[in-house]
């Protein structure tokens, strides 16, 4: 439901707020809808027994655009995983705490738009250039990413993945 309806869904929500065709209220209307509808699973996915491994995610600086990070955490804990949600708009001091804090084996920093690109740059290079978490495995992702794989790829990151079942296999 994840995979094939929810993400779907606010994609094509995010493209026609972007084409002019809903307004904002509307764009987020739906989202609080299917965070609802999300919500509803949550029994369900805390059920699931625990693996041992753990994440930490968020959407980077001033990125506002939290619903697939936030069912990247759904997904991954329906895996076993326990995962760390951050929220939008996590500065850089928040992340570095929370790595700090939770020790985990993943970090997954989201980016919806391009704009925000160059702030999720310096959180990599940050998080990769402490000695600390040198075993903390990088992964981005979102829509900034996926309109420019070219720019990540220079970055010092474990991973991009074009969803959350191919980041939890990966």
């Amino acid at each position: 439901i994840y995979i094939e309806v929810f993400a779907p869904a606010m994609r094509a929500v995010g493209s026609l707020w972007h084409q002019g065709k809903i307004t904002v209220d509307k764009e987020h209307y739906c989202t609080a809808l299917t965070q609802t509808i999300m919500a509803q699973l949550y029994p369900q996915i805390s059920a699931t027994p625990r693996n041992g491994h753990s994440m930490v995610a968020c959407c980077i600086g001033r990125e506002l655009h939290e619903m697939g990070v936030r069912m990247l955490c759904d997904v991954f804990e329906i895996h076993g995983w326990d995962s760390v949600y951050l929220g939008a708009a996590v500065p850089l001091d928040g992340i570095l705490a929370s790595l700090e804090e939770n020790a985990p084996e993943l970090v997954a920093l989201s980016v919806t738009m391009p704009h925000h690109l160059a702030e999720c740059q310096g959180v990599v290079e940050a998080i990769s250039s402490e000695p600390r978490f040198s075993e903390v495995k990088i992964a981005v992702g979102g829509r900034a990413i996926q309109l420019a794989p070219h720019l990540v790829e220079a970055w010092d990151v474990d991973t991009t993945a074009s969803d959350a079942v191919a980041l939890v296999q990966w």
